[in-house]
C-alpha cells in the first residue's frame, strides 16, 4: 500500500509539472516587473485659410449717368479653420477698401454658403447688396451647424457690382479690396 501511495503521489507530481511546463515558465517560477508610463500629448495646430477663384475684378458701366450699376462679378471663395472662436451671429468674413472711389460706390452681395466639411457655416449678414467703405463691413456671419461650431470648411460666393453715385467722366479707377475671414 506504501508503493501504491508512493506511485499516486508521483504520478500527480508529474502530471502537476506537466501542466506547469505546458502552461510557460512563468507559472514555474515567480516573475517580477516594471512598468514605465507616458504621458502622450497629440498637438493639433490652428488651421486658418481663405483663398479666390480670382484675383482682379473687373467692373464696367454701360453708360455714364448717375444711378447706373455696372456689370457684376462673382468671386467664389474658399473657407478653411478649425477654430473659429467667435459666437453664433458674430461677422466672419469683413470687406473694406484701401480708398474711396469717386462718384461710385462699390457693393457686395453674399450668396449661399455649400459646406464641404465641418459643424459651422457662413450665412450673409444682410440681405442684397451691401456698401464697402474703408473701414470693416460684415458680410457674412458664423453660424454653428452641431457642436462648439469650432470648425469650418465650404465656399462662398460673393458678387460685386458697383453703383455710379454721379454722373462719370471717362476714366479707369483702381483700388485694394480686402475680403478677411476672421475667427474672432
Amino acid at each position: 500500500m506504501k508503493t501504491s501511495i508512493k506511485k499516486l503521489n508521483f504520478a500527480l507530481i508529474v502530471i502537476i509539472c506537466g501542466v506547469l511546463a505546458l502552461s510557460g515558465p512563468s507559472m514555474l517560477f515567480a516573475a517580477d516587473f516594471k512598468t514605465v508610463g507616458h504621458s502622450v500629448t497629440v498637438s493639433v495646430l490652428d488651421t486658418l485659410t481663405f483663398t479666390a477663384d480670382t484675383t482682379d475684378i473687373t467692373l464696367s458701366f454701360p453708360t455714364y449717368v448717375a444711378g447706373t450699376e455696372s456689370s457684376t462679378k462673382t468671386v467664389i471663395y474658399t473657407a478653411e479653420s478649425n477654430n473659429m472662436r467667435q459666437a453664433d451671429g458674430q461677422p466672419a468674413i469683413n470687406v473694406n477698401l484701401d480708398a474711396l472711389y469717386t462718384g461710385l460706390d462699390l457693393k457686395a452681395q453674399v450668396g449661399t454658403y455649400t459646406k464641404t466639411s465641418g459643424n459651422a457655416s457662413l450665412i450673409a449678414s444682410s440681405a442684397g447688396y451691401v456698401t464697402i467703405g474703408t473701414t470693416n463691413t460684415g458680410v457674412a456671419k458664423k453660424t454653428a451647424s452641431t457642436g462648439d461650431g469650432k470648425q469650418l470648411k465650404g465656399t462662398i460666393p460673393i458678387t460685386y457690382k458697383a453703383v455710379a453715385t454721379a454722373d462719370l467722366s471717362t476714366a479707369n479707377q483702381t483700388h485694394l479690396l480686402f475680403v478677411t475671414l476672421t475667427t474672432v
